[in-house]
């Protein structure tokens, strides 16, 4: 028949070690399932901010198409006045201030596109800062959802506990052996020790009255 204490011992060890093995399942499985949503997130922030980067890119394209197009007409329009100036005819400085005129109008114009790409290409500069900023603080609160994956060593220390765990109850339960306690009753050892103490056994002392 198997010893209680050894059973209980055993029984306690099992519990425990089964429990630290659950726990770590458990956490493995909430780091795995953590990381992938980790990554699903960094993922989406980046499809987000790739397609910031895409708007801005098309919207300053846009003013650099209409800016283009606009000195194209300046160009068409200055040449048509000029020829216009030509062919009336005029001659003298007359003439040459016309001509100076269309030129300066077209440059003046050209200067105002100028300025309107220049604020538009900070606009541009402002945005994309501000989608890789937004982009980079996404990730780090992604990244601080993250759950480590819990390491062997601490499976090994649950594991080592719940043995000792085992050993301590074990022991609690196994009773002292007999003559361990400190029951009364003078043993022979007691008794030299106390004949070695410098007190002579007197016999005569204990001697029983004779019966008349």
């Amino acid at each position: 028949m198997c010893d209680p204490a050894i059973g209980l011992g055993i029984a306690t060890a099992v519990m425990g070690a089964v429990q630290s093995i659950a726990g770590y399942s458990s956490e493995r499985a909430a780091a795995r399932e953590s990381e992938r949503a980790y990554q699903e997130q960094r993922q989406l922030n980046a499809q987000a901010a790739d397609r910031g980067y895409q708007q801005a890119q098309a919207k300053l394209k846009g003013s650099y198409d209409q800016a283009s197009q606009k000195a194209e007409e300046l160009l068409v329009q200055r040449l048509q006045t000029q020829g216009t100036t030509l062919a009336a005819g005029r001659a003298g400085q007359s003439i040459g201030g016309l001509l100076t005129d269309a030129q300066r109008t077209e440059g003046k114009d050209l200067a105002t596109l100028g300025m309107n790409l220049a604020t538009d290409q900070g606009d541009y500069n402002w945005t994309v800062n501000d989608l890789y900023a937004s982009h980079k603080a996404a990730n780090i609160q992604a990244a601080a959802q993250r759950k480590a994956m819990p390491s062997t060593g601490g499976l090994l220390l649950g594991l080592g506990g719940a043995a000792l765990s085992g050993v301590s109850a074990g022991l609690a339960l196994k009773a002292p052996a007999a003559g361990g306690g400190g029951g009364g009753g003078i043993t022979n050892a007691g008794a030299s020790a106390g004949m070695g103490s410098g007190v002579k056994f007197n016999p005569s002392a204990f001697s029983m009255p004779k019966l008349v």
